[in-house]
């Protein structure tokens, strides 16, 4: 049988401030060090998203998932997935552009541009680039 544990805070009380409630429970814990600063900074954080979640409800706001959602098609995402992609020259002196494998492919994609094409190829891009 599994038990549910849940850590108690101390709650605030009325007319004090965080501080001065760490100091009256754990005196030895110095609220101006940049640790607790830090710790502070992430509790107000929390509570600003927690108090966010209360107004705009438990939707899709703060990643919880909505069964219609497509990353496909939905026009909120506003970035696309891009594979890590190479320049370098071989041994041939060519220009290669080279695409990291997706989880699907069985390597990485290549593009050999010989020296004698390399404008062309480049100037093709910026064309395309432009339009």
């Amino acid at each position: 049988m599994n038990k549910t544990v849940t850590p108690k805070q101390p709650q605030l009380t009325a007319g004090k401030t965080r501080e001065e409630l760490i100091l009256a429970t754990a005196p030895h814990i110095d609220p101006e060090s940049p640790a607790m600063k830090e710790s502070i900074a992430k509790v107000e954080k929390i509570e600003k998203e927690e108090a966010a979640r209360a107004v705009l409800g438990s939707g899709l706001a703060f990643g919880a998932s909505g069964d219609d959602f497509d990353w496909d098609t939905d026009d909120s995402v506003i970035l696309r997935e891009q594979r890590a992609t190479a320049a370098y020259r071989n041994r041939h002196g060519e220009l290669i552009i080279r695409q990291r494998a997706s989880w699907c492919d069985d390597g990485d994609t290549f593009v050999y541009i010989s020296p004698e094409n390399e404008v062309s190829f480049m100037e093709g891009l910026a064309k395309r680039a432009r339009e």
